[in-house]
């Protein structure tokens, strides 16, 4: 799998930033709390953690100075194949969206499995 970009929105410190990945190296580099360690968390989260989270795991993505859900959108190719996904971190009612670039579209638990 490569990631070929990540989009978050309401996360922590970001309001909205989207970071397109070249295909051989990325650096990420910034000041201390400038948010570089939240945006490997943000894809760590989008790929492992379901979007129906909640409790201390889901509140400690909510942004303090952003209103709003947390929102992850994972661009990456997998096998050659493109996908995109897009999770809302909103306890019972986040939300999950995988779609296969040029086909189908997967939600919610359907998408999470």
């Amino acid at each position: 799998m490569r990631l070929l970009s990540i989009t978050v929105r309401n996360y922590r410190v970001h309001k909205d930033l989207t970071v397109n990945f070249d295909p051989s190296r990325n650096l990420i580099g910034g000041p201390n709390e400038s948010g570089k360690s939240t945006l490997a968390e943000a894809a760590h989260r989008a790929l492992f953690l379901r979007s129906k989270t909640g409790g201390n795991i889901q509140k400690e993505m909510v942004s303090s100075c952003h209103l709003g859900e947390p929102e992850v959108l994972l661009t990456f190719e997998a096998a050659g194949t493109r996908w995109e996904l897009e999770k809302r971190f909103a306890a019972t009612k986040g939300s999950t969206r995988l779609t296969v670039h040029g086909g189908a579209t997967l939600r919610d638990d359907e998408a999470e499995s």
